[in-house]
């Protein structure tokens, strides 16, 4: 697909993006998207088209940034990855790194009970 083919939401978003006045718009959107350092991916269950700028993930198709997750076959944008049974898998196994084990010792304001 080239960029042209884009809508001109998809285009203006691009622009903000990458802070261009201009786009090449007989370059193919991928073609474009690495010459900005970035890589295109298209989500696993929608197709919506995501790339990646190594530092966050954008959602070209909805035009906003994204919360994707990397999986072994490929990419979920972050609506999919949500409904996902490995996003699930994700919450029943969650052990926040903040919570730690306490152990009280001595008495707290109760002085005929030990804690």
């Amino acid at each position: 697909m080239k960029v042209k083919e884009l809508s001109q939401k998809q285009i203006e978003f691009l622009k903000t993006v990458f802070e261009l006045e201009d786009l090449p718009l007989d370059q193919e959107v991928e073609e474009f998207l690495e010459s900005m350092g970035c890589k295109l991916y298209q989500c696993l269950s929608c197709r919506k088209l995501i790339f990646h700028d190594n530092y966050e993930f954008w959602n070209l198709s909805d035009c906003c940034d994204d919360n994707s997750k990397l999986v072994a076959d490929g990419l979920l944008c972050e609506v999919c990855y949500g409904r996902s049974a490995e996003n699930m898998k994700d919450w029943i196994f969650f052990k926040p790194t903040y919570l730690k084990t306490v152990e009280f010792k001595g008495t707290f304001n109760a002085p005929n009970k030990e804690l």
